[in-house]
């Protein structure tokens, strides 16, 4: 059996060139591999990596980074968080209270800003880690669909399993499925460029794995 992946290598930390990690706990040593400034040092960074501990210091830290443009242009901001019932802090940030204060527009960026939601996965037992990517706002072009190429959602795959990890039967069923079944998946769910669509998908996808079923299109041709 294949040894867990560690936080670099699920968010890829060593292809950003400059990285500053603020307020990380002692205890952590997740980045013991990586070079990284531990306060600011230069204008900008490709990789912003910050220890959070409340709604409130969220909100803070996310409008000091915004205002400082602290954060280069395909670059990525990553919040670290406790869960709920962690077992190391009393404090915890609700993983839906969380999506609410970040408030998102309906292209997924945040207000008054280039950073747009990306991806939402578990760093160990005790922190979960959201990332928002530096991207520059296109001119709307009449048709904005959303790239169809499965190979475009790799990355998304970390985050269904991370979804997935409190229904162990259905994290089992989608661990089992080719990679191929599983880019797909990360596919159908995060094409939708909505927050709200994109749970709605999740949902859809736990019914339909639940049933036995490795893709959506084989689930309805079964229904009709």
């Amino acid at each position: 059996m294949s040894a867990p992946k560690t936080v670099i290598e699920k968010l890829n930390l060593n292809k950003y060139p400059t990285k500053l990690i603020l307020n990380k706990p002692d205890d952590i040593n997740d980045f013991n591999e990586l070079e990284y400034d531990t306060d600011i040092k230069q204008n900008q960074y490709d990789l912003v990596f910050q220890f959070i501990f409340s709604i409130e210091d969220f909100l803070q830290k996310l409008q000091f980074v915004i205002e400082k443009q602290l954060v280069e242009d395909n670059g990525y901001l990553f919040f670290a968080y406790p869960k709920k019932n962690n077992p190391q802090y009393e404090e915890y940030i609700d993983r839906d209270r969380f999506l609410q204060e970040i408030n998102l527009d309906e292209d997924g960026y945040v207000p008054g800003s280039n950073l747009k939601f990306s991806r939402m996965v578990s760093l160990n037992d005790v922190f979960t880690v959201v990332g928002l990517k530096a991207a520059p706002k296109k001119a709307k072009k009449p048709s904005s669909a959303k790239s169809q190429c499965v190979d475009d959602y790799i990355e998304h795959v970390e985050d269904i399993k991370q979804y997935l990890q409190s229904k162990e039967e259905i994290l089992n069923a989608y661990n089992q499925l080719t990679p191929g079944y599983q880019k797909d998946w990360a596919r159908y769910v995060y094409s939708a460029k909505r927050k709200e669509t994109q749970e709605k998908r999740l949902l859809e996808m736990e019914t339909v794995l639940a049933e036995g079923y490795k893709t959506m299109d084989l689930y309805r041709r079964n229904k009709k």
